[in-house]
C-alpha cells in the first residue's frame, strides 16, 4: 500500500471518531439514555465487524487461532468498551468539546503507563509533551475562566477516567496476540467491548415502553458504523504501513474534528483560548509522536548494524 493511501485511511478512521461525541449528544436530545447509546453502538459495530471478517478474512487463518488467544483479545476489548461507556456518560453531563479534551489526556497517561509497567523513564521530549498537553487542556477546558467551575464534577471525572482506559486500550492493543488476523482481532475485541457494555448497562431497559425504538435503531447503526466498524477497518488497513509516531499524530485529527462538529452541530461555544489549548494538545501529541518515531528508527538502525556485523 502506498504511504499516502495509508495516511488517508488513518485520517478517515480518526476523523470518524471525532463525530462520535456529537452523535451521542444528539442521541441524548432525542430521548436516548447512556445505556441505549452504548449498547446500540457496540452491538451494531460488532455485527458489522464480524460481517467484514467473514467476507475478507482467511478461513484457514481463523482455524489456527487458539482459545487462549480469543480470550485474551476479548479481555483486551473490554477496555475499548469501558472507554466508550465512560466517554458517553461524560458527554451527557458536560459539553462534548470538553469531554473530548479530557479524553485526550491519554497522551501523558500513556507515558505514565510506560513508566509503571515497562519501567521506561520519560526523557526530556516526553516531559515536554506532558507539560504542553496539560497546559493545553487547561486552556481548552477553560480552567482559567469561571465556566469550568460550573461543570459537573462527575462528568469531568468520567472524562478523565475515559482517558485512562483509552491509554490502556492503546497500550494492550499493540501487544496482545498481534499474530492474529487483523480482521479477527478487531471483531474479537469489539465482542469483548460489547460484553462489558452489556454488563455495565444490562439491557433491561429494552422492556420499557418508553424506549424510542426509531432513534435507538438509527443512532445504534450510525454510531456502530462510524464509531466502531469504519475506524477499525481503516486503522487495520493504514496503520501497519506507517510508523507508530506518525499514526499517533494523524490520529489526533479526532480532537479538532470533534470540537468543530460540537461548534457547528451543537452550537457549543468555543473561545479563542480554547482553540489555543487544542493547538497545544496537538503539539504535545506531535512531540510525543516524534519521540516514538525517532526511537523506532534508532532501533531499526541498530538492528541493521548488528545484522551487517554478523
Amino acid at each position: 500500500m502506498s504511504r499516502w493511501l495509508a495516511i488517508a485511511f488513518v485520517l478517515t478512521g480518526a476523523g470518524c471518531y471525532g463525530f462520535v461525541s456529537v452523535l451521542a449528544k444528539l442521541g441524548y436530545t432525542r430521548g436516548l439514555q447512556v445505556g441505549h447509546v452504548n449498547a446500540g453502538q457496540f452491538a451494531a459495530g460488532t455485527l458489522l465487524l464480524w460481517g467484514i471478517a467473514a467476507c475478507l478474512g482467511s478461513k484457514g487463518a481463523y482455524k489456527r487461532v487458539t482459545r487462549n488467544a480469543v480470550l485474551k483479545l476479548m479481555a483486551a476489548g473490554t477496555l475499548m468498551g469501558l472507554t466508550g461507556s465512560l466517554l458517553n456518560a461524560a458527554i451527557k453531563l458536560v459539553p462534548a468539546s470538553i469531554a473530548i479534551v479530557l479524553l485526550f489526556q491519554f497522551v501523558w497517561i500513556g507515558v505514565l503507563y510506560d513508566g509503571l509497567f515497562r519501567r521506561v523513564k520519560p526523557d526530556g521530549r516526553s516531559l515536554l509533551a506532558i507539560a504542553i498537553t496539560i497546559l493545553g487542556a487547561s486552556f481548552a477546558a477553560n480552567v482559567w475562566g469561571g465556566q469550568f467551575m460550573k461543570l459537573s464534577a462527575l462528568g469531568v471525572a468520567l472524562g478523565l477516567c475515559s482517558a485512562f482506559s483509552y491509554a490502556g486500550t492503546l497500550y494492550v492493543s499493540g501487544r496482545v496476540e498481534t499474530e492474529v488476523s487483523p480482521w479477527l482481532r478487531g471483531s474479537l475485541m469489539a465482542s469483548g467491548a460489547l460484553i462489558l457494555v452489556l454488563c455495565v448497562y444490562p439491557p433491561t431497559y429494552l422492556a420499557s415502553p418508553d424506549v424510542p425504538w426509531g432513534w435507538f435503531t438509527l443512532f445504534g447503526i450510525v454510531l456502530g458504523l462510524i464509531g466502531v466498524a469504519v475506524p477499525t477497518v481503516c486503522f487495520n488497513l493504514g496503520a501497519p504501513s506507517l510508523s507508530v509516531g506518525l499514526t499517533s499524530m494523524l490520529g489526533s485529527i479526532e480532537l479538532p474534528v470533534a470540537v468543530l462538529m460540537a461548534r457547528v452541530v451543537l452550537s457549543e461555544p468555543v473561545s479563542l483560548l480554547q482553540v489555543s489549548g487544542i493547538c497545544l494538545i496537538l503539539g504535545g501529541i506531535a512531540a510525543k509522536g516524534a519521540r516514538i518515531g525517532r526511537r523506532r528508527r534508532t532501533l531499526s538502525e541498530q538492528t541493521g548494524a548488528r545484522s551487517l556485523g554478523q
